[in-house]
Parts: C-alpha cells; sequence; structure tokens
C-alpha cells in the first residue's frame, strides 16, 4: 500500500495527460451509448420533444421481426464470406511479395492503392463498372452481362467482390510484417533437413503468422459486420432485401420510417451481438496462437 502511494505521489502527474482522452471517450462513446439504450425503451419517432416509454415491447417485437433475423443474417453471410476470401488471397500475395519476385515494390504498391480510396467512391465507380463498363466491354466478345447488383441471386457476391477489391490491401501488408518477422534461419533448417515448401510452411510459416492472422480475421470481420457506406451507395439494401444488412436496416427504421425507439432497439441488440463476437473470437485465436 505504502509504494502505491508513493508511486501515485511521484507519477500521479501522468494521469492528467489522460484527462482529454478519458473526457472525449466519455462524450463520444459512454453518453451515446447511455442515451441510446434509455431511447430503446420508448416510442419516440426521434423528432418530436416527448418521450413515451413501452418497457420490453421494442424488445419483444425485435425478435419476432422476421426482417431483423434476415438482415443479421445477410450481415453474417457477407462478412464470412469476405473475411474468408479476404484473409486467403492477402495471404497468398503476401508470400508471393515476400519471395525474391520481381518488381515486387510495384506489385505491392498496385494491390495497396485501392484501400486507398474511400469506399463511398469504390460503391460508384463499381456501379458504373457494373451497369456500363464490363457489359459494354464484354459485348465486343459477345458476351452480354447484367449489372449483379440488381439481381437478387447475386448482388451480394457483387458487393462482395467490391469490398474484397479494395480491402485486400492493409491485411497483405500486415501478412508480410509478419513474414519478414520470421527468423529465416529456420526455412533454412527445414529446407536442409528435407521439407518441403507445403510442409515449410504448414509446420513453420503459417503458425508462425498466427498473431498476423488473428489482427487481420478480428479487423477484417469487425468491419465487416459494421458494413454500411458500401451498401448504402450502391444497392440501398436491395433488390428484394437481398444485401439488407444490419445498419442500412437500422438506418432506413430510424430516419425512412421514423421508429427512433426501435431502431435504437435494434442498435443496442446489435451491439451486443457484435461484442459477443468480438469477444469469442479473440479468444479462440488467441488460444490458437497458444497451440500452435
Amino acid at each position: 500500500m505504502t509504494n502505491m502511494k508513493r508511486i501515485l505521489r511521484g507519477e500521479g502527474w501522468y494521469l492528467f495527460f489522460l484527462l482529454p482522452a478519458v473526457c472525449l471517450f466519455i462524450l463520444a462513446v459512454v453518453v451515446p451509448l447511455a442515451m441510446g439504450a434509455r431511447y430503446s425503451f420508448s416510442s419516440w419517432d426521434g423528432v418530436s420533444t416527448t418521450i413515451a416509454y413501452n418497457g420490453w415491447d421494442n424488445y419483444v417485437k425485435a425478435f419476432q421481426d422476421k426482417d431483423l433475423w434476415r438482415a443479421l443474417w445477410n450481415t453474417f453471410k457477407y462478412a464470412i464470406i469476405l473475411t474468408i476470401l479476404i484473409n486467403a488471397l492477402s495471404l497468398f500475395l503476401a508470400l508471393l511479395l515476400d519471395s525474391y519476385l520481381k518488381f515486387r515494390n510495384v506489385f505491392r504498391t498496385i494491390f495497396f492503392l485501392p484501400s486507398v480510396i474511400s469506399i463511398v467512391l469504390s460503391g460508384f465507380v463499381w456501379n458504373y463498372n457494373y451497369s456500363q463498363g464490363f457489359p459494354k466491354l464484354l459485348a465486343y466478345f459477345g458476351v452480354d452481362m447484367t449489372s449483379p447488383l440488381g439481381n437478387p441471386d447475386y448482388a451480394m457476391m457483387g458487393l462482395i467482390i467490391v469490398a474484397l477489391w479494395q480491402g485486400i490491401g492493409s491485411p497483405m501488408i500486415i501478412y508480410i510484417a509478419g513474414l519478414q518477422g520470421i527468423p529465416g534461419e529456420l526455412l533454412e533448417s527445414a529446407k536442409i533437413d528435407g521439407a518441403t515448401t507445403w510442409k515449410s510452411f504448414r509446420h513453420i510459416t503459417f503458425p508462425l503468422l498466427a498473431p498476423s492472422l488473428t489482427i487481420n480475421l478480428l479487423l477484417v470481420m469487425t468491419g465487416a459486420l459494421k458494413v454500411f457506406d458500401l451498401v448504402y451507395v450502391t444497392t440501398k439494401g436491395g433488390p428484394g432485401f437481398s444485401t439488407e444488412v444490419m445498419s442500412t436496416y437500422i438506418y432506413r427504421t430510424s430516419f425512412d420510417n421514423f421508429k427512433a425507439g426501435y431502431g435504437m432497439t435494434l442498435s443496442m441488440i446489435f451491439f451486443l451481438v457484435l461484442v459477443i463476437v468480438t469477444v469469442a473470437q479473440v479468444g479462440i485465436f488467441r488460444r490458437r496462437e497458444v497451440d500452435l
């Protein structure tokens, strides 16, 4: 106890540097979260100055809302497919571009550049590509193509392709950094012992990339679950609810239908889902790192 008091007396002034960040966190996160939890128990329309509370009615309604479950299913389908594809392709590119490939720095720049472009701009560019660019290009080869964003069966995959094109750069850089941190002596020893390229990757490279894999899976999954701007500027959740995700459903409920109270209920439910997924994901892959 005496040591703690001595430390606080001597080093406590460092805490003053934390005050701006703590205040900003409270104002930007804690207060809006508390207000959202309060409004989730009301039938507020988002405009009126009076708030009528209805208890747990919004939550009961939410669990009976079929559109909520469809939006949640679309969200997880989008996030899981995108996470798998981005990590698989970015790892492949990292392995390729970490080797002695000629002009590898040029290729790294080329693959990273799309991540610099804003998601909104990417959505507009690919919307044009799907509706005008690719159909006109393929018409020269006698192939007829229509935009997948207008087809309920292919709209989700069309969005995933756009997100994959733009989101592959950052995970690739993280994997390259992880590869460069692997001691070359281990790979040389495995090669001397007669290990093939696949066995070296499976038993040496991949286990040592576990921290990079954990970071990329967490970042890509959480980002994909919270997707809004790409869906909103391309399909707005259509056609026929095929690309409606939780963020766009919450936005449409709160602002288009003037059901802010119910929208906050959906936000609280989605917030809990994100917390559970994040904690579970970190726990599983951190344990996997130890096993590897």
